[in-house]
């Protein structure tokens, strides 16, 4: 006999599944505690709504998962246990004539992967949630998600690559700018097409326009590579100089 006990945090953060302890029997173990991980929303803030942030939104997921020791549940390594097993205690069940027991080990994956897909499913948002509305388990919906949105086909990889090479900071802010770099790299890396760093730079040099070609001059001419970090700076003071300057004019 299997018994289930739910426990709910206390703290004010919504959680995408309750905190769950499972009472079994296990071996030669009556009633042993089976623990069940709960995912809290606040670990994973980014929620899928588009191809243009699957990456982000996959690599949030993968450090997590990973760290928990989930990934063999979405990856299909941890399969599904049998649901009955051989009998060794006086609680028997006759199934098909063999002597078999309820294996405790089939709850603890059925609700620990129900948990998991409950994740997925509330993190997604309008098209990529009705992807994954009719799943069964957490692999399922982690499979449907890349073969919609992990596009491997060379005509996806070519249009990343014409957009990075287009990509142009005209009409927009230098936060945005740099943030549309940054997916289209994340989206190359995440199809097995990651970009050498060099090429990053002078992408993310060449899209600065006009206004900014003394600093795409000097960061060309150093003798080591500008950081993403230092390029990012350097181009906030850009644009905060270029408006108080429009500032002063008005």
């Amino acid at each position: 006999m299997t018994s289930l006990s739910t426990t709910t945090e206390s703290s004010s953060s919504a959680t995408l599944g309750p905190q769950v302890t499972l009472m079994g029997t296990s071996n030669n173990n009556i009633n042993q505690p089976l623990s069940l991980i709960a995912i809290n929303s606040t670990q994973v803030p980014i929620k899928l709504t588009k191809g243009e942030n699957y990456a982000a939104w996959r690599s949030q997921f993968e450090k997590l998962f990973f760290g928990y020791g989930l990934m063999g549940y979405l990856e299909s390594t941890k399969p599904c246990p049998p649901k009955f097993v051989p009998a060794t205690t006086a609680n028997v069940v006759d199934q098909e004539s063999e002597q078999t027991t309820a294996n405790p080990d089939y709850q603890l994956w059925l609700c620990q992967d129900r948990i998991l897909l409950n994740a997925i499913q509330v993190l997604c948002m309008g098209a990529a949630q009705s992807i994954v509305t009719r799943s069964t388990t957490s692999a399922e919906a982690w499979k449907k998600l890349e073969v919609v949105y992990a596009n491997w086909s060379n005509t996806h990889k070519l249009g990343l690559l014409d957009s990075l090479t287009n990509v142009s900071l005209k009409y927009k802010s230098v936060v945005d700018y740099m943030q549309g770099i940054k997916t289209i790299l994340d989206n190359l890396e995440l199809i097995g097409h990651p970009v050498d760093e060099g090429a990053i730079i002078i992408h993310r040099l060449n899209g600065l326009g006009a206004a900014y070609m003394p600093l795409a001059s000097a960061s060309r001419a150093r003798d080591n590579p500008i950081s993403f970090e230092e390029l990012y700076d350097k181009l906030l003071d850009h644009e905060a100089f270029f408006r108080r300057d429009e500032t002063k004019k008005n």
